[in-house]
């Protein structure tokens, strides 16, 4: 697997990406997948420009690598989003695994791509919401070294969506 950064040409994947992570989890995200396939071509197009360079916002992709990358459709393992929050907060957003990549450390991949963008700026945590039904999400989470925020503006945030923040120091 290879982790990289959209390009400004990538607008169509991110867009099928996203639509598939909708239809595969539609209770996991903020957006439905009737308004995402409504965006049009231009939205796309800006979101991909915006987020191919620079410290501000970035998607990454995971892609098969060797030699199942000639058989595979490009970026089908996962994607993630992050932006920056003054001072020092990397937020990360529709962070989606392909069913049949899950377990195979793809999350993780995709989690360290934010976390290694986000030190390039100074980014000294990482900050990320997960909706109180995807109990798996939470597990994962976990796991890779978040823990959960009681207190706090962002706990509050969550809490109005029915969701729970939770954090990673970046060290």
């Amino acid at each position: 697997m290879a982790i990289a950064r959209i390009r400004p040409d990538d607008w169509a994947l991110l867009r099928d990406m996203r639509l598939r992570a909708l239809r595969d989890a539609p209770e996991a995200f903020g957006q439905t997948y009737e308004n995402a396939a409504a965006e049009p071509e231009l939205e796309w197009r800006s979101a991909a420009r915006a987020a191919s360079a620079g410290d501000r916002r970035a998607w990454f992709f995971a892609r098969p690598d060797g030699p199942a990358a000639e058989a595979a459709t490009p970026a089908d393992l996962g994607m993630v989003q992050a932006r920056r929050r003054p001072p020092g907060d990397c937020l990360v957003f529709s962070m989606w695994v392909a069913p049949e990549a899950r377990r195979l450390g793809v999350g993780r991949a995709l989690i360290d791509a934010a976390a290694a963008w986000a030190r390039s700026w100074g980014g000294r945590r990482i900050v990320l919401w997960v909706t109180g039904v995807n109990e798996g999400a939470q597990r994962f989470y976990e796991r890779v070294g978040f823990r959960l925020l009681s207190d706090g503006a962002d706990a509050e945030a969550g809490r109005a969506f029915g969701a729970f923040a939770m954090e990673l120091a970046l060290d």
